[in-house]
């Protein structure tokens, strides 16, 4: 049987292995999010120019169409 003075013991462990690999694991992360957001990005622009072209050119043919005769 114990006393109530037991002892507790922290075990701390310096690998600095194992902390690169997970400082490297948390930049790559940080930098595919940060290339998803830029490719969002771009891709909502382009969307965004295509539907406009789209627009531009639907209204251009029918402006040119209203000055046919038929």
């Amino acid at each position: 049987m114990q006393d109530g003075n037991q002892n507790t013991y922290l075990l701390e462990v310096n690998d600095p292995k194992s902390a690169d690999i997970v400082g490297k694991m948390m930049v790559w992360g940080m930098v595919s999010v940060g290339i998803l957001a830029i490719l969002i990005k771009v891709y909502g622009a382009v969307i965004g120019w295509y539907h406009a072209s789209a627009a531009w050119l639907t209204e251009a043919g029918q402006y040119a169409a209203s000055f046919w005769p038929f």
